[in-house]
């Protein structure tokens, strides 16, 4: 999957076309601590597998879509690196299915 003549973040449309049909895609729901987002977003930033991160408005405060090779990298990218992060203080991850 290439994505260096693409800016992000990707439309909609950019995303399904350049999706891999044997990755796991999820959304990552975060609370953090108002003082910690612009560190947790530059943290994001460098995270492989992090396709986009945004802070919102509402009961969360950055919404990530995530996109990695498996149940196993998906775990690593919550739980070993966004749960680890200074301000975060939960993270609900939200696994795309296909209906």
């Amino acid at each position: 999957m290439e994505f260096e003549d693409k800016q992000l973040p990707l439309s909609l449309a950019e995303l399904f076309e350049t999706t891999d049909e044997r990755s796991l895609k999820a959304y990552i729901l975060i609370k953090a601590d108002p003082k910690e987002i612009a560190s947790i977003m530059i943290a994001l930033s460098t995270f492989e597998g992090v396709r986009t991160a945004d802070v919102v408005t509402g009961p969360y405060d950055i919404i990530v879509y995530a996109e990695v090779p498996d149940q196993y990298e998906l775990g690593r990218l919550v739980i070993n690196k966004i749960h680890s992060l200074d301000g975060v203080k939960e993270a609900i991850t939200c696994v795309v299915v296909k209906v």
